[in-house]
């Protein structure tokens, strides 16, 4: 369940992350998949984020997989990441990431935003978003 009584709404869940993300992206109709290790199945993610570049990288704690998301490995040579830490306890770099994506009326993918929650804290948050101008998006929507 989500807390909105404070400055920063913060997450009990995994899940809550989905909620977050259709009150962030104010559409109900929000597409949400988990980003999950392929390698160990954990959902407890490093996130490596480059704003200006529209880039991430997903690194898994337990078995060290990385996985450069999306149609991020066009840009990711050129990308400047940075591991992301929690902006409000400031000590945690694990988070719970979810994937929404916005469609146009032929189902492929319009706008892409990045949900996370921080495992520690709870935190809820978008490090990125941004807007796919190419069709099909099939094979960039099965890279997460």
């Amino acid at each position: 369940m989500i807390d909105t009584t404070k400055k920063y709404w913060t997450g009990d869940s995994a899940e809550d992350v989905d909620e977050y993300l259709r009150q962030y992206s104010e559409d109900d109709n929000i597409d949400v998949k988990p980003v999950i290790c392929r390698s160990c199945g954990n959902d407890f993610l490093e996130l490596r984020v480059d704003r200006n570049a529209a880039a991430i990288q997903v690194k898994c704690p337990e078995c060290g997989a990385k996985k450069i998301l999306l149609d991020c490995d066009e840009v990711w040579q050129e990308a400047k990441p940075r591991l992301r830490k929690c902006s409000v306890c400031k000590n945690c770099k694990q988070y719970n990431v979810r994937v929404g994506f916005i469609r146009r009326d032929n189902g492929s993918a319009k706008w892409v935003y990045i949900g996370n929650r921080c495992t520690n804290c709870g935190t809820l948050g978008s490090y990125l978003d941004w807007k796919i101008c190419y069709e099909p998006t099939d094979e960039m929507e099965q890279n997460i």
